[in-house]
């Protein structure tokens, strides 16, 4: 009987870490993306976001009138899980906030920020200069983006 005990308290016991997976991407409650051209005539800013099986996407010019349009599109929560796999939580929190020069001499700028809890981690690039570790989630972005062209 002991026998059994121990090997049924071995058994969760290993189930429990085989669960475990470091860096999982559950914790993660929202995930954000953006680009700017400092150096633009018309709607020089773009906003994604994706939670709660939406994904809102918004647009704006610079300057005193910003003229925002948003549109907002279903996701589903498979499409969410599949984004919220191509990250690593630990390894996006380790990134410095701003990487390189974004919009310098309006090559445009990219970011990425991840919302976990009370936390909200955001990293600023060079368009088109994602770092590895947001390089998969980027693509996916930028064609999520394309879906709303017709926002007006």
């Amino acid at each position: 009987m002991r026998k059994f005990f121990t090997l049924t308290f071995l058994l969760a016991l290993s189930l429990n870490f085989i669960s475990c997976d470091k860096g999982s991407v559950k914790n993660i409650d929202s995930i954000n993306y953006g680009t700017s051209f400092g150096m633009c005539a018309s709607y020089c800013v773009n906003n994604l976001s994706v939670s709660n099986e939406n994904v809102t996407f918004s647009k704006s010019k610079h300057g005193q009138t910003p003229d925002t349009k948003t549109c907002t599109a279903a996701i589903s929560k498979d499409e969410i899980t599949a984004m919220k796999n191509l990250l690593d939580e630990e390894k996006i929190m380790a990134l410095p906030e701003r990487i390189g020069c974004p919009d310098c001499a309006d090559g445009g700028a990219e970011w990425v920020s991840i919302t976990v809890g009370d936390k909200t981690h955001k990293v600023v690039f060079e368009y088109g200069k994602a770092p590895a570790e947001l390089v998969a989630v980027v693509v996916k972005f930028r064609a999520l983006k394309e879906t709303f062209k017709n926002c007006n």
